[in-house]
């Protein structure tokens, strides 16, 4: 079996079980946090596949890495992967699981990057009118980058838009140097 297929049926399960226990948001909140956690400490993933920390250390290490309170139905699973040695498939199935929630509850992810701080009333409009256009629920987040020097990237699903300055002045820069 490979390591795609195991960890889709180990999130369809999680979520199959999470919507028929009426707990899919407390469980979505959990992997978000978890898949939060293995992004922002890599360490993370070498520790899950390290023979030498104990499958109770494990346990441990990932139900905090899942948040501050945890949902019980979290626990046993994290406890359930573990005894069937599936730690290594625990970044997959979290990023599955969280696809699979968000496709059930219509949730389009929104990334808008900016070289200065996007301004609450701007968000609200931006998330206004994206609710309106796909009917969906809209989870934004912003990022400052000032590298971008202005403009902005607006980044939803697969589809980039990139009206930033630095790229503009990039495209610029190769046009120049193509007519020498």
């Amino acid at each position: 079996m490979d390591l795609g297929t195991i960890s889709s049926r180990y999130a369809r399960a999680l979520f199959s079980l999470a919507k028929e226990k009426n707990e899919e948001t407390r469980v979505y909140n959990d992997m978000k946090m978890l898949k939060q956690s293995f992004l922002l400490v890599p360490e993370l993933k070498e520790t899950l596949q390290n023979p030498i920390v104990s499958a109770a250390d494990k346990e441990k290490l990932l139900i905090h890495a899942g948040g501050i309170e945890v949902c019980e139905l979290y626990r046993r699973f994290i406890h359930m992967v573990l005894s069937h040695k599936r730690e290594s498939c625990l970044p997959f199935i979290t990023y599955i699981f969280i696809y699979l929630y968000r496709k059930e509850k219509k949730i389009t992810r929104i990334r808008f990057s900016a070289a200065t701080p996007i301004q609450e009333n701007t968000q609200k409009h931006l998330i206004e009118k994206l609710q309106q256009e796909t009917g969906n629920i809209i989870e934004f987040s912003g990022e400052v980058k000032p590298e971008l020097i202005g403009g902005f990237c607006l980044q939803i699903g697969n589809y980039r838009l990139d009206a930033s300055y630095a790229s503009q002045l990039k495209h610029i820069r190769e046009q120049l140097l193509q007519r020498k």
